[in-house]
């Protein structure tokens, strides 16, 4: 009897043992299949043709892979010789006649119906298609497929789309009722909702992996909103006639809401109520991270930890930098971003970046500079000034702009049609509209560069070029510099290129990476080499190409409006905004 009770306890040991062990794998089987990763597009190889309103594939080095013969083309990952191909549209049926073809032109997946790639308008990458997955259709249903054709889901869904700043996240319908799944199948949110969207939080950290969703019910008394986060957990019920998160808040963790409820906004933390439901708006300023509330039409202000700041008694509240204006009746109220009134006839001061320097605003839109005690050190009647890093200032006056010192003094005439800080770099832009002049500064504000009937890009690190740089250009010139100002050569620019476009008394060549002519055939423009190998050269106000080995690959034949086109083969690049890089050979 002792020897049967040992094995039936050995036995049930086991028995526990196994049903922990797969209760363990299932579990951890599940986190993975949460887990994914969007691949970044590191190395382009294919491209969209486009001829006579046809569409093909051409690869980096300029072969034509599908001939322009389709309506589309889709090129869903361009790194990845997957390409679908649209011939017809049925009226009846309402889809698309596809075939997915690879870089020998010959049919893939065929084992699954009217493959598409999936639209997405809100990539990083500014790619327009979901890049790892495709949807496929059978028996009126859709599914998912990855680009080497295995099969991510079963057709078991009336509607398969991406999600706007959620790329590998997909919403899918069933019976008319949505759900989110991401791109390995997995289900995030089941489908028993109205609507889902995403929350359209962005951190530049963790990118969109954190962005939640914002999902509605719909019963006898309309909509109803809830939240739910990117793992799928409920934060909030779906019990708010309307919902938003404040996506300028950057957390992960600490999510607020402005949640209505009966018509009445409050403030939550996750869950936590931060204000109740007692206001007719809340809104959020984040510079000064202060929520601005109404209530009774009058307006207040609190932090977010929901700490009144000014109680609810104002007709109008403005955020004049350290201060917040408010006014009641006639009257004007400065107080800081403590609550406590302020004695000064600004109605707005703003802190720069150096300690020293205040830009204060009067009620007559006049600009001034104090320091911090409200000494005022520039007073010449601006109608605008704007700290720049150091001790100068760019100032407006007559509908022009200009550059000053903190004593104020001109030093750069106030003449132009604008001055800015050009995007990230440590360059200043000062533009004339009239001529079209751009000149550009340095942080000490010296000028570098001044150039009529230009134009200027910022060129991110590629394949050939791993540092960023800036191009000024024109019809007949152009100048490569460095971020902080410093004149680059055509070599530095491009340091893998052995050929490289130099103007020599006033003709341009190309010349190699000692200065030798190499090519010249009176060109009165060219561009440098790109990624691929191919440069433009301009004769008699048509451009043509020739590749690396100096060879003209075209002919001068296109004439076109850019000052530096690029170009692929025998095709130049048509320039648009709202789609994917296309190559073309109309002539235009």
């Amino acid at each position: 009897m002792k020897g049967k009770l040992k094995w039936i306890i050995i036995a049930i040991i086991i028995l526990l043992i196994a049903v922990a062990t797969t209760i363990t794998f299932i579990l951890v089987m599940d986190k993975l299949d949460m887990q994914y990763t969007i691949e970044e597009i590191k190395e382009y190889n294919y491209f969209v043709l486009t001829e006579a309103s046809k569409y093909g594939v051409i690869d980096k080095n300029g072969k034509v892979i599908i001939k322009p013969n389709y309506i589309a083309i889709q090129i869903p990952n361009p790194s990845k010789p997957v390409f679908i191909c649209i011939s017809s549209y049925d009226q009846e049926t309402k889809t698309y006649e596809t075939q997915v073809l690879d870089d020998t032109g010959n049919p893939i997946f065929t084992d699954y119906e009217n493959v598409q790639a999936i639209p997405i308008s809100t990539n990083i990458d500014s790619s327009p298609y979901e890049k790892s997955v495709l949807s496929y259709q059978k028996d009126g249903k859709y599914g998912l497929i990855t680009l080497e054709g295995k099969a991510v889901t079963k057709p078991i869904y009336d509607e398969i789309s991406s999600i706007n700043y959620k790329e590998g996240t997909f919403l899918v319908k069933k019976d008319g009722q949505a759900g989110v799944i991401n791109m390995k199948g997995k289900e995030i949110i089941k489908n028993e909702y109205e609507t889902i969207t995403s929350d359209n939080y962005y951190n530049e950290t963790t990118k969109n992996k954190t962005t939640g969703f914002i999902v509605s019910k719909k019963t006898e008394d309309g909509f109803r909103y809830g939240y739910i986060d990117y793992s799928g957990h409920t934060i909030l019920n779906t019990e708010y006639t309307q919902l938003k998160r404040v996506t300028q808040i950057p957390s992960d963790d600490d999510i607020y809401f402005i949640a209505y409820k009966d018509g009445q906004a409050g403030l939550l933390k996750n869950k936590q109520i931060i204000l109740n439901h007692e206001y007719q708006e809340i809104s959020y300023y984040a510079v000064d991270d202060i929520f601005i509330t109404v209530r009774n039409g009058k307006q207040g202000a609190v932090t977010k930890e929901g700490k009144t700041i000014l109680h609810s008694e104002y007709d109008s509240i403005l955020f004049g930098g350290i201060y917040l204006n408010a006014t009641k009746g006639n009257e004007n109220i400065m107080f800081d971003l403590e609550g406590n009134k302020v004695e000064t006839t600004n109605v707005s001061i703003i802190q720069t970046d150096n300690p020293n320097y205040y830009i204060a605003i009067d009620k007559n839109d006049i600009y001034t500079v104090t320091d911090a005690n409200g000494k005022v050190l520039i007073d010449g009647n601006y109608t605008y000034i704007g700290y720049l890093p150091g001790n100068y200032f760019i100032v407006a006056k007559n509908g022009k702009n200009g550059i000053i010192n903190s004593k104020g003094e001109v030093i750069v005439e106030i003449k132009y049609t604008s001055i800015f800080k050009f995007n990230d770099t440590n360059l200043i832009q000062a533009e004339i509209a009239d001529t079209k002049t751009i000149e550009l500064y340095n942080m000490k504000i010296e000028k570098i560069a001044s150039m009529d009937g230009a134009v200027i890009g910022e060129y991110k690190p590629s394949a050939i070029n791993p540092n960023k740089y800036i191009m000024l250009a024109s019809e007949n010139n152009f100048l490569y510099y460095d971020e902080n100002g410093n004149k680059l050569e055509a070599k530095d620019v491009f340091p893998n290129n052995n050929l490289l476009a130099q103007k020599v008394d006033n003709e341009w060549v190309f010349v190699d990476r000692e200065g030798n002519i190499k090519l010249q055939n009176n060109y009165e423009m060219v561009t440098d080499f790109n990624e691929y190998g191919f440069a433009g050269i301009k004769v008699n106000g048509k451009w043509g190409i020739v590749n690396t080995n100096g060879e003209v690959v075209k002919e001068p034949t296109y004439e076109l409006d850019w000052y530096q086109p690029s170009f692929l083969g025998d095709y130049y690049k048509v320039n648009t905004w709202y789609t994917e890089a296309r190559y073309s050979s109309d002539e235009i």
